[in-house]
């Protein structure tokens, strides 16, 4: 009987790790299955509360590591409209965009629109257009 429980929980833990998308969430499912398994083994009675544990487990630690992954790619930055696109042909700038000022921080600008406010143009080449996010209007990157 001990022997159809391993078995099971290693099939259930190896689908949870190859259905999840991200390396984070293979790794988080497959120790959430692993984990799950054991309190299933230890609380339940049967192979059925393993299999429930495992996936319980997994679910939650694919779910966790989903999670940590969005946070991770939002990084507590404030979008500003998107970052500009690796190798993008520059755009043509019209002439009636004014150009920020540059910054003693490396990556953002102050707004030519009051109230001047500090911008992260970070992968913006100069003479790009970027957008202030209080007010909402265009301006050019500087060089």
């Amino acid at each position: 009987m001990k022997t159809i429980q391993l078995i099971a929980t290693g099939l259930t833990a190896g689908a949870l790790t190859l259905v999840s998308c991200t390396p984070s969430q293979q790794q988080y499912g497959l120790g959430g299955a692993v984990a799950g398994a054991a309190v299933g083994a230890v609380a339940g009675d049967d192979t059925k509360d393993i299999v429930k544990g495992i996936l319980v487990g997994g679910l939650g630690g694919a779910g966790y590591a989903t999670y940590k992954d969005h946070q991770n790619s939002q990084n507590g930055t404030y979008n500003t409209g998107g970052d500009a696109i690796q190798n993008a042909p520059v755009q043509q700038t019209a002439p009636s965009y004014p150009t920020a000022n540059r910054s003693d921080i490396p990556g953002v600008v102050l707004s030519p629109y009051k109230p001047y406010n500090k911008v992260r143009v970070t992968g913006f080449n100069p003479g790009q257009l970027a957008k202030d996010p209080t007010t909402g209007k265009i301006f050019v990157v500087p060089q």
